[in-house]
């Protein structure tokens, strides 16, 4: 038998299955990359959030109506975007979509990742609509 609970990276597998975090203060968290744009997650106490820059705002040396048309797309998708999304705009011209959703600890690793998942399927109309335009 393995003694429990058993340290894994900022979690604690208890003898269930459950992951509670070591340091109940730490904020862990992990990125990945998805269709050449990196995805932030971030875990705290009860709180998931998730961080993805979308796409980039044309500078004003494009020309052609590209950075008018782009902050119009923008406008419109700020207001369409799903309950609980926010959009920003870097200072570096990035957009960047922002959510956090509830997470109850202790959790399981597919509990974890079943949120993930969902984001990545959220986003990829998004993210399609970006790179139609042009503003991947």
């Amino acid at each position: 038998m393995v003694a429990t609970p058993i340290p894994l990276g900022p979690f604690l597998v208890q003898e269930n299955g459950h992951l509670e975090l070591r340091k109940p203060d730490d904020e862990p968290g992990f990125t990945f990359l998805w269709r050449g744009r990196r995805f932030a997650v971030r875990i705290r106490r009860d709180r998931m959030s998730f961080s993805v820059p979308v796409g980039r705002l044309p500078s004003t040396s494009a020309g052609g109506g590209r950075r008018e048309a782009a902050m119009a797309l923008l406008r419109a998708l700020g207001r369409n975007l799903p309950a609980g999304w926010r959009m920003r705009l870097l200072p570096d011209h990035r957009v960047q979509i922002d959510s956090d959703q509830h997470m109850g600890l202790p959790t399981t690793a597919s509990a974890l990742m079943a949120p993930v998942v969902g984001l990545v399927l959220r986003t990829a109309p998004l993210l399609d609509l970006m790179d139609e335009c042009g503003l991947a």
